[in-house]
């Protein structure tokens, strides 16, 4: 490694930071005392969190590595406004300026590359990413379909990869917990020269395994790779190749009614519901700059995906004129996706201002399959035991083609003022192929469906003061209905239309007290017409109906207060209040659910960590975690209490060694992850009780 490569490398890095950029996340300023963050996800390049007008926050690797996090929520859920539950085994649901939902309403992304489809959402998908080659997280909330076109309505929440390091180095890292979980981590990396320009590489995996627990039915295993290749053919030319694999098989341990949820949490009801999933996503990426004002960039990338189950969700009780039968069905279902892409982009600086132009085209070849069961259950335990196959539901092919061109002009008015405007417009095709005869159970016949939409967003950001700035920002964002929301459920294809939303928020970000207190508090209203939800019938049957309107507003605050440099004591504060209530639904015409809240959608939550180090080499923190209470039906007759969770941890780092353990829940509280209702009664999903989890990790080069 040249001296002169290594001082090129932070050079180019303070000074511009794009999705292929070799490392740096932070680049000094004059002004203040800190450094300033730099971030990528709100215009798609290098910019200072100071000129950009949108509700952002970032999760720095040094953050990442404090935490050993072994579920992404762990990390998420310190970013004011979000909150990630765990379903176990990496499963999860998300509330972003929305309800704890699974709805289509967030863009998952690695490297700026969406980690699904448009039409092909999956509210689980953050368990096809590989924890362990993130080197920083951004949280970008708010609709930005300026950007990244549909889906991106609540949040979007970037991983960008690990970099190669300038030097050898590896690791190796294990821990167990009494949860029954078992991980093995290892990652190794370096940069070389060669005659064709300077190489770096970066391989980073993790196997976990979860056995015998507290919880009946939820083993698990999972195994995921990053390697990342990094060319620097010259100074202004750079090229980056990821691959990433992931692979998971769950059991599905499903919800339980109050009273076992009350009296044996561990209890499942399930014995052979399962989900196995296998991702693999290829990305290449080339980065030129012409000169110091124009720079392009193309990414080509690739998908291919499959996930078999057999759900916990889909078993229900058969109903009959609202009557329980005493019978049961379930589905077994099969999706599997390759996508083929390409995005162009290019940006030209000039006087005060900064264009990016854009366009991508993506197609999806998907296929999928839905086969109806017989379910069989113990009456006295309420086991489900087995199950019989019975007829093909589904069995149809979907080619989903998406084009779009984006642009963002970014305008410095003057010293202090930053203007924004950016727009993009997206052309959505479904190519509907039924592979079986079309019927009220098998599908429509084969069809066509369109959707065009634009997706404009303008904001400015004032720096008032070299310790405040203050933003606002309108956006509009939209959701096309999901394949499966049109072709996958047991009926004829639903008229649906595509989701908008309207977006505008008002925020300040700030220092204060000599800087020991960096914060944020941001207002928001999101309004959203012919949202998509999933409506459960007389028959205990589920179709998804446009709502109407909806409109989500609330107030997110965050901040870190540095309390003393005496063992470096830090209180870190992150929460949300909010409001998310139906404007206009009336599922039929006995129903009016007009001013109800939305399910599921806690009026707040947070989190409170204090940190503090009695000694350089050890970190310890305390967490507490809050989730409001909440109603859980559509006409607010049920509510969960909500809960609050104590979490403790500790690291301890000499040289090349470091161990540390958590105590996941320390109170051992009882609360439910999620909750739903349907045959009127309410459903649980149990929270895990108090966990203990011990690590060592080994570095070497270090």
């Amino acid at each position: 490694m040249t001296t002169s490569f290594r001082l090129s490398v932070l050079t180019a890095a303070c000074l511009s930071v794009t999705y292929s950029s070799l490392a740096i996340a932070e680049a000094p300023t004059q002004d203040t005392k800190t450094l300033a963050t730099i971030v990528v996800t709100a215009s798609r390049e290098g910019e200072s969190i100071n000129n950009t007008p949108a509700a952002i926050s970032q999760i720095n690797n040094q953050a990442l590595a404090d935490k050993n996090a072994t579920f992404i929520g762990q990390l998420v859920n310190q970013t004011p406004g979000v909150l990630m539950n765990d379903l176990g085994n990496e499963q999860h649901m998300m509330s972003i300026r929305q309800p704890i939902t699974t709805a289509a309403v967030y863009q998952y992304l690695e490297d700026g590359i969406s980690v699904r489809p448009v039409g092909v959402f999956n509210h689980n998908a953050l368990y096809e990413l590989n924890l362990a080659g993130i080197d920083r997280i951004e949280i970008l909330r708010g609709p930005a379909s300026s950007l990244y076109g549909s889906n991106a309505i609540g949040g979007t929440i970037n991983f960008l990869t690990k970099a190669p390091s300038l030097k050898p180095t590896a690791e190796i890292g294990i821990l167990s917990s009494t949860e029954g979980y078992r991980r093995l981590d290892l990652g190794t990396s370096n940069t070389f020269a060669t005659e064709f320009g300077e190489h770096g590489l970066r391989l980073s995996g993790y196997a976990s395994d979860r056995g015998d627990s507290w919880q009946d039915h939820a083993e698990s295993n999972k195994q995921s790779l990053t390697l990342r290749h990094d060319w620097r053919i010259s100074d202004a030319t750079q090229i980056k190749n990821i691959a990433s694999y992931n692979h998971l098989k769950a059991d599905m341990t499903g919800s339980l009614n109050a009273k076992d949820f009350s009296e044996r949490p561990g209890y499942s009801y399930q014995t052979f519901t399962y989900r196995e999933v296998d991702s693999t996503r290829l990305s290449s990426q080339i980065s030129h700059s012409w000169n110091d004002l124009h720079q392009t960039q193309a990414t080509l990338y690739y998908r291919d995906n499959t996930t078999e189950q057999n759900p916990s969700y889909s078993i229900r009780t058969d109903m009959r004129n609202g009557v329980p039968t005493g019978t049961y069905t379930g589905q077994t279902t099969y999706n599997q996706f390759k996508s083929y892409g390409l995005n162009l982009q290019h940006a030209t600086s000039f006087d005060q201002l900064k264009w990016i132009v854009g366009t991508m085209a993506e197609h999806t070849p998907n296929k999928a399959k839905t086969n109806d069961i017989e379910v069989f259950r113990d009456s006295k335990t309420r086991i489900y035991t087995g199950f019989q196959p019975r007829k093909l539901l589904r069995d149809f092919n979907v080619d989903v083609d998406n084009q779009a061109i984006y642009t963002q002009l970014n305008w410095q008015t003057f010293d202090n003022l930053n203007l924004v405007a950016g727009a993009r417009y997206d052309w959505i095709k479904y190519d509907y192929q039924n592979n079986l005869t079309p019927s009220n159970i098998t599908g429509a016949p084969n069809e066509t469906r369109r959707f065009h939409k634009a997706s404009p967003q303008l904001g400015f950001i004032w720096n008032a003061h070299p310790l405040l700035d203050i933003y606002s920002n309108w956006s509009q964002g939209f959701v096309p209905p999901e394949v499966s929301s049109l072709y996958g459920a047991n009926l004829v294809t639903p008229n649906l239309s595509e989701a908008t939303f309207n977006n505008i928020d008002l925020g300040i970000r700030f220092k204060l007290f000599d800087e020991r207190l960096d914060g944020e508090i941001t207002l928001y209203r999101l309004d959203g017409e012919d949202e998509v939800i999933s409506y459960t019938k007389p028959d205990n049957t589920r179709e998804p109906r446009n709502a109407g309107k909806t409109r989500h507003q609330g107030i997110e605050i965050g901040g870190t207060w540095n309390i003393s440099d005496q063992y470096d004591q830090r209180l870190k504060l992150s929460g949300s209040w909010a409001k998310h209530e139906f404007k206009q639904f009336q599922p039929s015409a006995s129903l009016n659910y007009n001013g109800n809240r939305m399910p599921s959608s806690p009026k707040a939550f947070g989190t409170v960590e204090y940190q503090i180090k009695p000694i350089p080499e050890l970190l310890l923190s305390a967490e507490g975690i809050y989730v409001g209470s909440y109603w859980i039906n559509d006409a607010n007759t049920e509510k969960y209490d909500g809960h609050t969770v104590l979490n403790l941890r500790a690291t301890y780092r000499h040289n090349a060694y470091e161990i540390y353990g958590h105590i996941i829940n320390a109170a051992d509280v009882h609360y439910a992850e999620s909750t739903s209702f349907s045959n009127n009664q309410a459903s649980f999903t149990p929270a895990a009780p108090r966990t203990y989890l011990l690590g060592l990790r080994y570095h070497f080069g270090k």
